[in-house]
């Protein structure tokens, strides 16, 4: 079997991906803008062939690797990059070299906030109102009929690139005063965040699920440069249980990592915000593995092997948590007095990529406890300013 994986050095946690696929016995290919000497060792040892790409962001570079690797080694199995970034160009490949997965057309559909909201509606999933910012009469009938503030976002996509809030009537003629016809417009929606992630075999099944609850949109954590956190749930409330798996199945997904945002109003019910069709992001498929003491990448890699996980049983024996700081912030704490008093809970300390580090913040400290309230008390420590 021959897997092809794009751009497996970054995220730094993506090359575990290839690491597990290999432990199966899979070919593992490759093509990323790293050079080869900059891989690490298990990486390279996991890789049948690495392409360097530097300029793999342009699809006929892409295109021109792929066609090279399946010269020399036959046709693509699988392929996949589980990131955001390369979703649309991992549908073209498939198209093109005939790979099962999502199409280019999928994809598109999957990414796009206007066609998520009739899919959400189709499965009775209560969603936002969603405009395209492509008409000004629109965009302020629907500022009339919803208010204040609107929130504009890319129809495609995800994370809080392109992403801001209007706050009234003068903010919004100088919005509407520059095209923007691949934004939406939605109302701004109170309430915390709330996700339902997990993996999805290629019949549908569910066979791992977790959810993680945020203290701020992102957003709000870029707009604001907050030191942002959010934390995994050892039970899942079932009404978010029953919306995620709708939303789920309203979707076709199949073979694949999911990551479904809702938010909780203050009344407790759910309003979903988008569906994501691969991994959530940052560290948290490493926070995945931490809370059921399982590894989320062989998991994956079983998965895509063709192995049988409808038996599969595991636990959420803890509560994991991603608590950011800035390093051009002054703490209460140090690290090194953290690591110290707070022992075992303080599972690991991560640089965070610069790509990521505006909502995710410099440095992430990864928590785990098995009780909410002793969690949240580490998180409130490492973040306390001095």
């Amino acid at each position: 079997m021959n897997v092809l994986f794009l751009s497996p050095a970054f995220p730094p946690n993506a090359y575990l991906y290839c690491t597990a696929l290999a432990e199966r016995g899979i070919t593992v290919l490759a093509i990323g803008d790293e050079p080869p000497e900059a891989l690490r060792s298990e990486l390279r040892a996991a890789l049948t062939e690495y392409v360097f790409a530097p300029a793999m962001g342009e699809y006929a570079v892409l295109h021109k690797a792929v066609a090279a690797l399946v010269r020399r080694h036959g046709p693509i199995d699988r392929l996949d990059s589980n990131g955001e970034h390369w979703l649309e160009a991992e549908g073209r490949l498939r198209d093109d070299f005939g790979v099962f997965g999502l199409s280019g057309a999928d994809v598109r559909r999957h990414r796009s906030k206007l066609a998520m909201g009739e899919r959400f509606a189709a499965a009775g999933i209560a969603t936002p109102p969603i405009v395209r910012n492509d008409s000004e009469h629109v965009v302020r009938r629907f500022a009339e009929r919803h208010g204040f503030p609107l929130v504009f976002k890319p129809d495609a996509g995800s994370g809080a690139a392109d992403t801001f809030a209007v706050h009234g009537e003068q903010e919004l003629a100088r919005v509407l005063a520059t095209p923007r016809p691949e934004l939406v417009v939605q109302p701004f929606i109170a309430g915390e965040i709330v996700t339902f992630d997990g993996l999805v075999d290629r019949d549908g099944h569910i066979v791992f699920c977790s959810s993680h609850a945020y203290d701020n949109g992102i957003m709000q954590v870029r707009e604001g440069r907050l030191d942002g956190h959010y934390y995994s749930l050892r039970t899942i409330p079932p009404e978010l249980d029953a919306h995620g798996r709708a939303a789920v199945a309203a979707f076709e997904l199949r073979e694949r990592f999911f990551h479904v945002e809702f938010f909780v109003r203050a009344d407790g019910s759910l309003v979903a915000l988008e569906m994501n069709v691969r991994p959530p992001g940052g560290f948290t498929t490493d926070m995945m593995g931490m809370a059921c003491d399982i590894d989320v990448y062989a998991l994956w890699a079983a998965m895509l092997g063709g192995e049988s996980l409808t038996d599969f049983d595991y636990e959420r024996k803890y509560h994991v948590a991603h608590a950011g700081r800035r390093n051009d912030r002054a703490y209460r704490e140090p690290l090194a007095a953290l690591v110290a008093e707070l022992g075992a809970t303080l599972a690991s300390i991560r640089e965070v990529p610069e790509a990521f580090a505006v909502t995710m913040g410099d440095v992430a400290c990864l928590l785990r406890h098995s009780e909410l309230e002793s969690l949240r008390a580490a998180i409130a420590r490492v973040q306390a300013l001095a």
